[in-house]
């Protein structure tokens, strides 16, 4: 049974992978070494030493790497502190944690002073965790297992109890050569590539766990995540992996349904006088998203609420499933999407996802997607 968590920080607690390659970037550029980010993609995960000593080698760059980190960091810091804050479903996962009795530890291949950078950025206090490990604290850096060998013991635990959470491949590598249960979450790496890496289970945040007050509810969602795993969901163009989200469809339908009334009030309709807003929910994570029409001067410039939904969601989270639609309308009976939305939204729907039109009296219409587009067009390549 898992009974404690070891929790990478960059790309797990905090979104900071494109912060550190800015900073570090800067810091070549400073130079007179111009780099690219994608540079620094094949050494996340293993620690600062290889993150910056392994383009400098790229580059054939002699570096005092002590002074390197000093001046990274420093950059860092001052785009990090007051600007970013902890990671979707966290802070809510961790108090779950807490009061579940976990053993948990944070076990970073990044030093020291970056990890207490990013606990300051995302408003944690070490004693949040029963240990906090840097790299500095082992020779070998992941993907060897020495920090979650080490997290484990110091936890009293063996790392068959352990769940780790990562992002990233060398990590994810690390985890599995320790024994340990691994739970990838995207954002650096998709998740067939977390998958492909050992991820026993991959989500899209750590929002796609409910609530849970004891182990025993920690590892029965555990195992229906990894129950799921090995198959994915078509969804138009693109497949989800799973079905992470435990809240109910009542529920969900309920906040989405106050979340689109919301967005309609933000409508921007001044040549029409018609206010739409629509919200989608994800079928990974149970997140909802929103949007409202917004009208122009040059009507066709005009982007329907549905359509607005649909980018929110896809900025947030990359190629999502739509697991319903609410579109709210003051119409008699209320508004279906354009045609253009449906055309839009069949890219990432399924022939059975609810679309429900909604009044402003309460009135609900429900349907099926593919009532509303019979034969959406799919490209023949992803079908």
């Amino acid at each position: 049974m898992i009974s404690g968590i070891l929790f990478d920080m960059d790309g797990v607690l905090i979104d900071s992978e494109a912060y550190i390659a800015q900073a570090a970037v800067s810091f070549f550029a400073d130079l007179g070494v111009k780099v690219k980010e994608e540079d620094f993609q094949p050494f996340v995960g293993a620690g600062e030493d290889r993150y910056i000593g392994g383009v400098a080698e790229k580059y054939g760059l002699p570096l005092d790497l002590v002074q390197a980190k000093d001046a990274v960091y420093r950059k860092y810091r001052q785009l990090v502190l007051g600007k970013v804050g902890p990671m979707p479903g966290v802070s809510r996962f961790i108090a779950n944690a807490r009061n579940a009795g976990m053993r948990m530890a944070v076990a970073s291949s990044a030093d020291r002073t970056k990890v207490e950078i990013n606990l300051k950025a995302i408003g944690a206090s070490p004693d949040w965790f029963d240990i906090v490990l840097s790299g500095s604290q082992v020779k070998r850096k992941k993907p060897f297992p020495d920090i979650y060998q080490f997290a484990a013991l110091s936890l009293g635990l063996s790392c068959e109890d352990c769940l780790v959470v990562e992002d990233a491949v060398n990590g994810v590598q690390a985890a599995k050569a320790a024994g340990c249960f691994c739970c990838g979450v995207t954002g650096t790496f998709d998740a067939e590539t977390l998958a492909r890496a050992g991820a026993d289970v991959v989500v899209t945040s750590l929002d796609a766990f409910s609530d849970f007050s004891t182990r025993d509810e920690l590892n029965s969602q555990l195992a229906d995540f990894a129950s799921s795993a090995t198959g994915t969901t078509v969804y138009g163009a693109v497949r989800i992996r799973g079905r992470e989200s435990r809240f109910s469809d009542g529920f969900l339908l309920a906040q989405a349904k106050e979340a689109a009334k919301k967005a309609r009030e933000n409508a921007y309709a001044p040549y029409s006088g018609f206010k739409v807003g629509a919200a989608v929910v994800s079928a990974a994570t149970g997140r909802i998203y929103c949007g409202c029409n917004v009208e122009n001067s040059s009507f066709g410039a005009t982007i329907c609420a549905e359509r607005n939904a649909i980018l929110n969601a896809i900025a947030e989270e990359g190629a999502i499933g739509v697991d319903l639609l609410v579109v709210v309308s003051d119409d008699a009976p209320p508004a279906p999407p354009c045609a253009q939305c449906l055309q839009v939204l069949a890219e990432f729907s399924r022939a059975e996802t609810e679309i429900h039109l909604v009044d402003l009296a309460g009135r609900d219409d429900v349907y099926r997607f593919d009532e509303m587009l019979p034969h959406p067009f799919i490209f023949p390549s992803v079908r």
